[in-house]
């Protein structure tokens, strides 16, 4: 589905053209106006609001139609996107630089607070994850063959995760970590469940959600050391990335990891750095996954690419998703399994991945050699040779 001619109705469902809304050339979430603002003592609009607009403001504990695509919990603000059905579907994640929706309401902190408790809670699944790993098209595939509403990446879950880790903030961390979830277990109809792909970030909050009262399932997916290493040196960004990673956690990893005595990197080992993040989320699964065997689960993405069609079911029996009606499943498999999930414009094969690893992981043998002996000092008899436990496909 492509975007919607400038003079139409915008997909967002706003009441607005989609020239005046969501098609604003080079307008995002992140640097739109914001047209409403919701305090305590009512709504403060800086123009008059279309009804729809409206409507999405008062039944904001019953439906998803305002996203919160950003929560700063110090300057106590909260920030939602009008979004619909198809703007869900064809947003590839939800963080405020790349959601399709850019029509933003305000909230005041204390105002949210009190919406958030009349939020019930709602059937909702977690897909945690390493990255490089199939994440974004497992959620793909589950929207297209399940009845559930995919939610991809959402910022806040780093927003409250920053906001626990603080000192600054004692009061009411839990309250606002539970807030959150319901408010991403917000749905449309009535059988539709919430399928919530988090972004790495979100990986130390695996814990929480496993352990919730709310009995959330949870999947984790990643790919073994090997994998993940070539997906960080395949390319000048990914090595930024995985460096601002390995920074984001460093000061993390002893209480997690097995650290040796002689610990050290330098700013340019990319590989040692994608040794340490990927040992730290393994150790977050597994400390997750403990006692929780019912409704934690983790798979590899090679196990999936080897067994889509199964791998796709057996996450949606996890996840009690009620499949669709009249969907050609070997169809959609075939489909969305031949394209990148972030760009279906560019084909995709696992041999071709697999070429691609093989060549990149020839060209820094050292480096995964280096990266493969780290990581087992870092996880000692944790590391999993043979998997992680509790894999999605065991029988």
């Amino acid at each position: 589905m492509t975007d919607a001619d400038s003079n139409s109705a915008c997909p967002c469902e706003s009441g607005l053209p989609f020239s005046a809304c969501c098609g604003v050339e080079n307008k995002k979430a992140v640097n739109a106006d914001i047209v409403a603002a919701v305090a305590e003592n009512g709504v403060v609009s800086k123009r008059e609001l279309t009804p729809q607009i409206q409507s999405a403001i008062a039944s904001i504990s019953g439906n998803p139609d305002l996203f919160p695509v950003r929560i700063n919990f110090f300057d106590k603000k909260a920030w939602f996107v009008k979004m619909s059905p198809r703007w869900y579907r064809e947003s590839v994640f939800l963080d405020p630089g790349r959601i399709k929706g850019t029509l933003v309401v305000e909230y005041d902190l204390a105002r949210l607070e009190e919406v958030s408790k009349d939020i019930p809670w709602q059937p909702t699944s977690y897909i945690f994850h390493t990255a490089f790993c199939g994440s974004t098209l497992m959620s793909q595939a589950l929207d297209a063959l399940f009845n559930c509403l995919p939610l991809r990446e959402p910022e806040v879950l780093g927003n409250a995760l920053v906001y626990q880790r603080s000192q600054a903030a004692t009061e009411n961390k839990q309250v606002w970590l539970d807030g959150v979830l319901k408010l991403l277990s917000r749905r449309y109809a009535a059988r539709q469940a919430v399928v919530v792909k988090t972004n790495d970030y979100a990986n130390p909050l695996i814990m929480d959600v496993a352990k919730s009262e709310y009995q959330i399932p949870v999947l984790f997916m990643y790919t073994p050391l090997s994998d993940f290493l070539s997906g960080c040196l395949k390319a000048n960004n990914r090595r930024e990335w995985i460096a601002q990673r390995y920074s984001s956690v460093v000061k993390l990893v002893p209480q997690w990891l097995n650290i040796p005595a002689d610990f050290s990197i330098t700013e340019d080992a990319y590989g040692k750095m994608a040794a340490v993040y990927w040992s730290y989320n393994v150790a977050l699964y597994l400390e997750a996954a403990r006692d929780l065997s019912i409704r934690t689960r983790s798979l590899d993405f090679n196990s999936m690419l080897a067994k889509p069609a199964e791998a796709v079911a057996a996450a949606g029996k996890l996840f009690n998703l009620d499949p669709l009606n009249n969907v050609n499943v070997a169809e959609q498999i075939q489909q969305l399994f031949g394209v990148y999930s972030k760009n279906n414009k560019l084909t995709y094969s696992p041999e071709q991945r697999y070429n691609e690893i093989n060549k990149l992981l020839k060209q820094h043998q050292g480096e995964l050699d280096d990266a493969e002996l780290l990581a087992q000092q870092l996880l000692g008899d944790r590391y999993p040779y043979n998997g992680l436990p509790q894999g999605l496909l065991d029988a």
